[in-house]
């Protein structure tokens, strides 16, 4: 494989586009009074969507690290969108649900959410979509 220029590399444009991304989100939320980080609204997301899974489950589905996930829920937690409950006979693992409050978050921020990534399709087909997709995922399993 030739030398290429540091814009021809898949994995710098993967990072460019990551990056792209998480700046115009975090302005169109901003623009609509909504404040949460990508990490945090991906964890509140899949909590919302998986009511009981525990902290192990949710760092494994967000591939996130298990650090990471306690400062994100302890800032969820903070901004009452979360409870973490005890499980019996488990004093290490606790059961993640969102609170009503968090619900309602989740419900004003869907439309945003789905708004934002569908700018990120524009002119996109459906068929490069899912070659696109196809192709993210080999290269993830290449490195399984």
């Amino acid at each position: 494989m030739k030398d290429l220029k540091l814009d021809d590399v898949y994995v710098f444009l993967l990072e460019r586009t990551t990056r792209q991304f998480r700046k115009y989100a975090k302005q169109e939320l901003k623009r609509h009074n909504i404040y949460i980080s990508g990490e945090q609204w991906v964890a509140l997301k899949t909590i919302y969507d998986n009511n009981g899974i525990n902290q192990r489950e949710l760092a494994e589905s967000t591939y996130k690290d298990p650090a990471s996930i306690t400062r994100i829920l302890d800032i969820l937690e903070k901004q009452h969108y979360v409870k973490r409950e005890s499980i019996d006979g488990n004093r290490r693992t606790h059961s993640l649900s969102v609170t009503s409050e968090g619900g309602n978050f989740v419900k004003k921020v869907i439309p945003y959410a789905k708004k934002i990534r569908a700018k990120g399709l524009t002119n996109i087909s459906d068929q490069d979509l899912e070659t696109l997709n196809d192709l993210l995922n080999k290269i993830y399993n290449n490195f399984n």
